[in-house]
């Protein structure tokens, strides 16, 4: 009997799944809403719940909508994060979970922060060659962080108010960030690029007229 059961056991175990979890799978995108599909994650994936306001960025959506899915970045339980690159606006409300199907719920979008008394460097948008324009930083961001993305040929800078675990985060935006990217403490803390960026220029300006 005991050897029956063993075997009973060890047939369960071969032909369930390898430890990952099943999730449901929600999207709200311009009132185009695909609710309770349930999906295997791979494994390392945790069940998620997003709530997410968009705003001002050159990829992705923008506006309210959620996304409740398998997510390898997110850390256990609710929180927030946020960002402000002067031209793009990101809110969201993040809850991970550990459970099969335990993502179920809708979350609420986060409130409208207050400002919170940190203020960074951003850049007017995405093209500007020299970044100096001021942004207030609000609710959880925390941080001022500088760097920069390509954009097929081009390489365009980033800069502005972000918060501490959007800033670990592994892809914080939907595009990555290349190698360089840095988070700081401070007030202005990550002017030193447009500093850099201003000499390069003023230099270019002063170089050129003479090789003409």
């Amino acid at each position: 009997m005991m050897k029956l059961i063993l075997s009973l056991t060890l047939i369960w175990m071969l032909s369930s799944t390898d430890g990952t979890l099943q999730c449901y799978r929600t999207i709200d995108e311009q009132s185009n809403k695909v609710s309770n599909q349930e999906i295997r994650c791979e494994l390392n994936e945790y069940c998620s719940a997003t709530a997410q306001e968009r705003y001002g960025f050159q990829s992705g959506p923008s506006g309210k909508y959620w996304i409740n899915g398998c997510s390898s970045t997110c850390v256990l339980g609710s929180q927030t994060e946020s960002m402000n690159s002067g031209s793009g606006n990101l809110f969201k409300m993040v809850h991970c979970c550990s459970k099969s199907l335990c993502n179920g719920q809708d979350l609420p979008y986060p409130y409208v922060p207050k400002e919170n008394g940190l203020q960074c460097i951003a850049c007017e948008d995405y093209d500007s060659p020299v970044c100096n324009k001021t942004v207030n930083c609000v609710g959880v961001q925390d941080r001022c962080f500088s760097g920069y993305h390509t954009d097929g040929p081009f390489t365009k800078n980033v800069f502005g108010c972000i918060s501490r675990n959007l800033c670990e985060a592994v892809h914080p935006l939907g595009f990555k960030f290349d190698n360089g990217t840095e988070c700081c403490e401070g007030s202005f803390c990550n002017s030193a690029w447009t500093v850099k960026l201003n000499v390069f220029f003023l230099l270019l300006g002063l170089i050129l007229p003479i090789a003409c």
